[in-house]
C-alpha cells in the first residue's frame, strides 16, 4: 500500500501490561499501564495471556510453565493459586521488586481492575490472549466468558476482545461471545492465510512484527480486503513507524507510551496527505 495512507486511529495495546516498565503481566505491570491511560487520556488495551491454574482458577501467565518469570520452575497446571500467589514473578525483571512487582495476577482480578478504572473514566478495554495448548483446551475460552459475563461484557459494546492462535479457541469465543470482536494471531507464517483471508466471523488478524518484515505484501492483502491488522510486538520507533507507514490499524508493545510518541509524530508528519 501506499505510505501516505493516514489512520486517524491506532488502537494502542500495553503487552503484558507495562512490560517495559514493570515485571510482566503482575499487578505491578497492569497498574502502571492503567496509570499511564489515566494520565494521558490515551485509550489503551491491556494484553494479557490466560490459562489455568490447577485449582481451576484463570491466571495471567504468558508461558505454560512458572520457570522464565518466576524464582520457581514447573508447569503452572500442576499449582494451585494459593501455590502460585507465594512464587516471586519479578526478581527476574527488578532486583527489589516490590509486593506487585512479585504478585502474579489473576483475570478475574484483572477484569475487576479494568472495570474499576473505567468508574472512573480511564479509557481502558481487554485484549485477552486465550492460550493454546493447554490442558483443558476450550475450557480456557468457557472460563472467560463465565467471569466476563456478570459484567455484561459478552455482548455488542464489550471493551473485550478476545485474541488466540487457536482457532478451536476463536470458534469456541464466537459460540460463546458472539458479538465480542477476535482476533487471529500468527507468528512463523501465513499457511493458508497468506492472500489476506481471515476465518468467518473474524476480522481483525494479529501477525508477528517479524513475519511481517518477510512478508511485508501480506498487508496490503489483508487491508484490501477490509480486515484490521494489530501487530505484536514492535518496541521502537523504527519498528512502529515501519508499521504505520504500512497502514496497521493496532499496535501491541512492551511500551505504550512510545508507541504513542511516535503514532502523534507520525499522524502530524502526514496530516497533510489526503
Amino acid at each position: 500500500m501506499a505510505c501516505g495512507r493516514l489512520r486517524t486511529v491506532v488502537m494502542i495495546y500495553a503487552h503484558r501490561g507495562y512490560a517495559a516498565k514493570e515485571p510482566e503481566m503482575t499487578w505491578a505491570s497492569y497498574r502502571a499501564a492503567i496509570d499511564w491511560a489515566e494520565r494521558t487520556g490515551q485509550p489503551l488495551g491491556l494484553e494479557c495471556d490466560v490459562h489455568y491454574s490447577g485449582d481451576g482458577h484463570l491466571i495471567c501467565l504468558h508461558d505454560l510453565t512458572v520457570d522464565r518469570t518466576s524464582t520457581s520452575h514447573g508447569r503452572a497446571y500442576d499449582r494451585s493459586l494459593a501455590e502460585l500467589r507465594i512464587l516471586d514473578f519479578g526478581s527476574w525483571r527488578t532486583r527489589r521488586p516490590s509486593p506487585d512487582q512479585r504478585r502474579l495476577i489473576t483475570l478475574a482480578e484483572l477484569i475487576e481492575l479494568t472495570a474499576v478504572a473505567r468508574a472512573r473514566g480511564v479509557d481502558v478495554s481487554l485484549a485477552i490472549e486465550t492460550k493454546h495448548p493447554n490442558p483443558r483446551g476450550t475450557e480456557v475460552e468457557d472460563g472467560v466468558a463465565a467471569l466476563l459475563e456478570p459484567y455484561g461484557w459478552t455482548t455488542l459494546g464489550s471493551p473485550v476482545r478476545i485474541i488466540s492462535f487457536s482457532l478451536p479457541g476463536l470458534e469456541r469465543a464466537g459460540e460463546l461471545m458472539p458479538e465480542v470482536p477476535r482476533t487471529f494471531l500468527i507468528e512463523k507464517d501465513f499457511g493458508d492465510w497468506w492472500d489476506g483471508r481471515l476465518p468467518e466471523g473474524i476480522t481483525t488478524v494479529g501477525p508477528d512484527y517479524e513475519l511481517l518484515l518477510q512478508e511485508p505484501d501480506y498487508l496490503a492483502r489483508a487491508l484490501e480486503r477490509g480486515h484490521g491488522i494489530d501487530v505484536w510486538n514492535p518496541n521502537t520507533p523504527q519498528e512502529v513507524t515501519w508499521c504505520l507507514d504500512r497502514g496497521v490499524t493496532g499496535i501491541t508493545t512492551d511500551d505504550p507510551a512510545m508507541a504513542a510518541r511516535t503514532i502523534a509524530r507520525w499522524s502530524k508528519r502526514h496530516s497533510g496527505i489526503a
